[in-house]
């Protein structure tokens, strides 16, 4: 027979016993619904992404369905023109292709730049306390 000790008696222990017993066959059970859980919902977040995704691509098949917009990427891509057009290209003194606006200028000078090189560009212009002057200003007429 259990002996009380330190005021439980064995009934106490026995329902302590049982306590322990239940909790160590619960907790890898209610971790496993947890980690379920977390995983249920950063799937439900993945497909929801990819819905977002898919939409974005339709509303895109369905622009290309437009004969009109088909017909402006044609023409500013490819370079197309319709029959009895006449189109004009730009050309610096090396036979080089000149954009048309400063923001295509832009735009082109970034697609060449890599971008360590910008970076880099931009400490060093940070670190000036004046820009650096302009030879031709300097040498005068």
């Amino acid at each position: 027979m259990l002996t009380p000790i330190a005021g439980l008696t064995g009934r106490s222990l026995v329902l302590l016993a049982i306590t322990l017993i239940a909790l160590v066959a619960l907790v890898p059970t209610v971790n496993g619904y947890v980690m379920q859980q977390q995983r249920l919902s950063s799937l439900r977040a993945h497909v929801a992404e990819q819905e977002r995704e898919v939409e974005g691509l339709e509303a895109e098949v369905a622009r290309w369905q437009d004969p009109t917009f088909v017909s402006a990427q044609a023409r500013e891509r490819l370079l197309f023109a319709y029959p009895g057009e006449t189109q004009y290209r730009l050309t610096d003194s090396s036979g080089a292709e000149v954009p048309q606006t400063a923001q295509a200028a832009y735009e082109e000078k970034l697609a060449k730049t890599a971008w360590f090189s910008t970076m880099w560009d931009s400490l060093v212009a940070s670190s000036q306390a004046a820009p650096p002057e302009d030879p031709a200003a300097t040498l005068g007429p």
